[in-house]
């Protein structure tokens, strides 16, 4: 089979048995660096879009996809404006709301929270906050009865459990003839919601119709809670929807309400990954002294190939050839050992737990019992061409420095 001079003569060197011990010993050095760094990306990569993904599953199991308010915060004729939104583009159901800021009070503790006034029925259809429920139901709201459902840390933070009364303070005011005070209403916990996540410690639910009483909006409500047929396109479809609704009413998507915290755990990401990608660029420069180290010890192959009419350029690949292949090798090896790694890094985990008696995540203390890993091809394109690219650069100097190798100079001692 043909092969390019330059390519032959590149993967011989390769293989090649080194004469001189050192040589093998920085490009065995350089190679395990390569894997290691390589097999360190992918694994960290594919936890963290495992981490990533359970906490969208989570908090979007709560939040919906979008919010639509009404003018000034009051929407009239909801009924109406959900059979509208009902049609348009992209939305799958809706159901109204009201929410707030309160602080909830019981036996000397007060905690901030955000109040959630739902229909039950209607909620079911654009969240999944019922089947959350770790203790009561979430149809255990009934208007008039005042009843209350908050999240498990909440719960664990102001010992609430089902039965338990708290106050329900608004940032409003009541002016009484004895004075200015504030709206208060005590509410009884009638269920506990885990989602695992930190909306379990600041979120809290209502019916409806008890918060429209609270808020003193009559039969109006704030807004409509939105659930649309793909997650990612809420933000396109969201001005199509305003532009059939009352004039001054703002669409919100869940990409602003929770957006901070993913473009946190996005950033987190891509610090991660630069720290690491450090050790695939030190294995890169352990490539440059192997090339290095080549070029002086291969000089007079190099004059014999120039008197026999190898051009420069010939040379220049030849070199190069080798030191990408060497570190092709790396990335290669790194990839077929981190792949399974990160396919079954809970697995791995849990053997580890049972082999040392140890146990990394404590369901009692975190949201999850064991490592999630989403392995995704964009990562192991990314992953391969960065180190590709680094190779390739950490041969190009003494490559060249090779292609500049006078015959009659290093031929003289020889």
């Amino acid at each position: 089979m043909y092969q390019p001079l330059s390519l032959f003569i590149g993967l011989r060197y390769t293989r090649a048995k080194r004469r001189n011990q050192f040589i093998s010993f920085v490009s065995l050095i350089s190679l395990l660096g390569m894997i290691l760094g390589v097999t360190a990306l992918v694994v960290v990569l594919s936890v963290m879009n495992g981490f990533e993904g359970e906490l969208r599953g989570r908090i979007l199991s709560v939040v919906p996809h979008g919010f639509i308010s009404g003018p000034n915060k009051r929407l009239d004729n909801w009924e109406h404006w959900q059979q509208l939104a009902a049609k348009s583009d992209g939305v799958l159901a809706s159901a109204p709301f009201i929410d707030g800021n309160i602080m909830l009070s019981r036996s000397g503790m007060v905690r901030g929270a955000k109040l959630y006034a739902i229909d039950p029925q209607e909620e079911a259809q654009v969240s999944k906050i019922s089947s959350s429920m770790i203790s009561g139901e979430l149809e255990q709201l009934q208007p008039g009865d005042y009843a209350i459902v908050i999240g498990e840390i909440l719960s664990r933070y102001m010992g609430l459990y089902l039965g338990d009364e708290v106050s329900v303070i608004l940032p409003q005011v009541t002016v009484t003839p004895m004075g200015v005070f504030p709206r208060v209403k005590r509410f009884k916990v009638t269920g506990i919601f885990q989602v695992g996540a930190d909306l379990d410690g600041t979120t809290v639910f209502i019916h409806l119709a008890d918060g429209q009483k609270l808020f003193q909006l009559g039969d109006q409500v704030k807004g409509l809670r939105l659930q649309f047929d793909d997650l990612f396109a809420a933000p396109a479809y969201l001005p199509k929807l305003l532009s059939i609704m009352p004039k001054g009413t703002t669409a919100t998507s869940w990409s602003e309400t929770q957006g901070s915290l993913f473009r946190a755990v996005a950033m987190e990401k891509t610090m991660v990954s630069l720290l690491l990608m450090i050790i695939v660029l030190i294995a890169a420069l352990n490539i440059v002294s192997i090339v290095t180290m080549m070029v002086s010890d291969k000089r007079s192959d190099i004059a014999v190939l120039r008197t026999m009419g190898a051009t420069p350029a010939t040379i220049l690949r030849i070199f190069m050839i080798q030191g990408v292949a060497v570190g092709a090798g790396g990335i290669l090896a790194g990839l077929a050992l981190g792949i399974p790694l990160a396919l079954y890094v809970g697995d791995v985990v849990v053997w580890l737990e049972h082999l040392t008696g140890t146990q990394v995540f404590n369901p009692e203390v975190y949201f999850i019992s064991r490592i999630p890993s989403v392995l995704e091809w964009q990562d192991l394109l990314h992953i391969s061409l960065w180190g590709l690219l680094l190779s390739v650069v950490a041969t190009i100097y003494p490559s060249i420095r090779a292609s500049r190798v006078h015959p009659a100079e290093a031929l003289r001692y020889e």
